[in-house]
């Protein structure tokens, strides 16, 4: 903390606590006091520095990771995202897909097909090794599961995962209704922050027939997304392969 100046709170400020602790590291990540990358002090070092108890900063972090202005990584810290306007706008205007999410908010009950949990080497999907910048020889863990809505299939998914970020996952397994975002968070400390998205059209393959109300050779969606954690690292490459009737929403600002 030495280093690192922070405005104490205010006694005559009205807001919570844990608000004013937010607005103050937010206010320092906009000055560029704090770049991007930036590990920020402990939870511990922010509770001794505004005299205050640790449940208002894990609030105040929580709301700005939240936002997608910092990223928490357990047992690594809590580290500064990039927040140039142009970020920002992309943040702001395009959520993070979230099958769970989705299929809840149009009141559709989301569950999964397990087809696979299992640790395979960059050398075995070399694109996917690509796009978590990994070797051929690193391990990866690979999640395949049919993504249902109200039991009709809509979307074959392969997710793909450095091994050495999802320890046990494998022993673990995945139940048919659990939101792997969920896991993720609670069960591994990670937090995607921010994702790239590739939409293309293609042909199903006799195995997308298998599991998909669609005919070989029939049109899918292909969407590929990379997500990082705030640090920038890559965390998951997924592959979804999609029957046309799930649509992609997305809402656009004039600049």
């Amino acid at each position: 903390m030495s280093d690192l100046q922070l405005p104490p709170l205010s006694a005559h400020n009205k807001e919570p606590l844990y608000a004013q602790i937010m607005h103050i590291l937010e206010q320092q990540i906009r000055l560029g006091r704090l770049a991007p990358g930036n590990k920020l002090p402990t939870q511990q070092q922010l509770a001794d520095y505004f005299e205050v108890s640790l449940a208002p900063v894990k609030q105040a972090l929580r709301e700005l990771e939240e936002r997608g202005v910092v990223s928490t990584r357990q047992g690594r810290g809590t580290y500064v995202m990039d927040i140039t306007p142009l970020s920002e706008e992309i943040i702001e205007a395009n959520r993070i897909p979230c099958f769970t999410r989705e299929m809840t908010e149009s009141e559709r009950e989301p569950s999964s097909l397990v087809l696979a949990i299992e640790e395979i080497t960059g050398k075995q999907h070399p694109h996917a090794a690509e796009e978590l910048e990994l070797k051929p020889s690193d391990e990866m863990v690979r999640i395949e599961r049919v993504r249902r809505a109200n039991g009709r299939a809509l979307c074959l998914q392969c997710s793909y995962f450095p091994a050495s970020e999802l320890r046990g996952i494998v022993d673990r397994g995945l139940g048919s209704t659990e939101a792997l975002s969920v896991v993720l968070r609670e069960e591994y400390g990670i937090v995607i922050a921010v994702s790239r998205q590739r939409i293309s059209a293609t042909a199903a393959t006799h195995r997308d027939a298998e599991y998909l109300p669609v005919k070989a050779g029939g049109p899918l969606l292909l969407v590929e997304r990379t997500s990082y954690l705030g640090t920038r690292e890559p965390i998951e490459f997924v592959v979804d392969r999609r029957v046309p009737e799930f649509n992609f929403v997305a809402w656009l600002r004039q600049q």
